[in-house]
């Protein structure tokens, strides 16, 4: 098997597992310094465009082989359809709401996180830490807006939940571990990229 970077963004198959995500204490979020977002792309630069987010799904290929006959296929397939996931991201109502700012401020919310460090392949390379790639840490935060946006309307329809609280206590339930940290980057996805779910 040949990993390929998926550069940390979450997919909704992959949020509606609600698959655990490591936190930052209040402390590091509340300076820049102390959270490491002075050495976070995302923090300091405007909103990622569609084709930014888009492209932190690019696969890249890993181990000494360099690129092989699995990653060729996985590169054809992103470019034959990199312009209708740019167009669906650019048309997405998420996308068209975020603030000004507000990709920067969720990455400096998150920065100092664990789950952004370098991570070792089975085959013993590393692949580069999301905080240095462009749209990484944003395209996390986006997808936990758009999986809310896309499961509402069922989860209201059931009973199962309405608002963004119910949203995060499904999405957190089973690891109690892990939920206050989890609980932090929806926090800053709610205030800083989709505020508009807050009301």
């Amino acid at each position: 098997m040949h990993p390929v970077r998926r550069a940390c963004s979450v997919s909704l198959l992959v949020a509606a597992a609600a698959a655990a995500v490591v936190g930052c204490s209040s402390s590091a979020q509340a300076d820049d310094s102390a959270s490491g977002a002075r050495d976070c792309v995302d923090a300091s630069l405007p909103n990622a465009s569609a084709e930014e987010l888009v492209d932190v799904l690019k696969p890249q290929p890993s181990g000494p082989g360099g690129a092989d006959d699995t990653f060729r296929q996985l590169a054809t397939q992103f470019d034959q359809g990199r312009d209708a996931q740019v167009a669906r991201v650019r048309d997405s109502a998420v996308f068209k709401a975020v603030p000004t700012g507000g990709d920067a401020a969720f990455a400096k919310a998150v920065c100092s996180q664990s789950r952004w460090d370098d991570v070792v392949a089975p085959d013993g390379s590393t692949l580069a830490t999301a905080r240095s790639q462009r749209g990484a840490l944003v395209a996390a935060g986006h997808n936990y807006c758009d999986a809310f946006e896309q499961l509402r309307p069922s989860a209201t329809s059931t009973g199962a939940w309405s608002d963004w609280s119910g949203y995060v206590a499904m999405m957190t339930k089973g690891d109690p571990s892990a939920a206050a940290d989890a609980q932090q980057v929806y926090a800053a996805a709610l205030a800083n990229i989709c505020p508009q779910f807050a009301s």
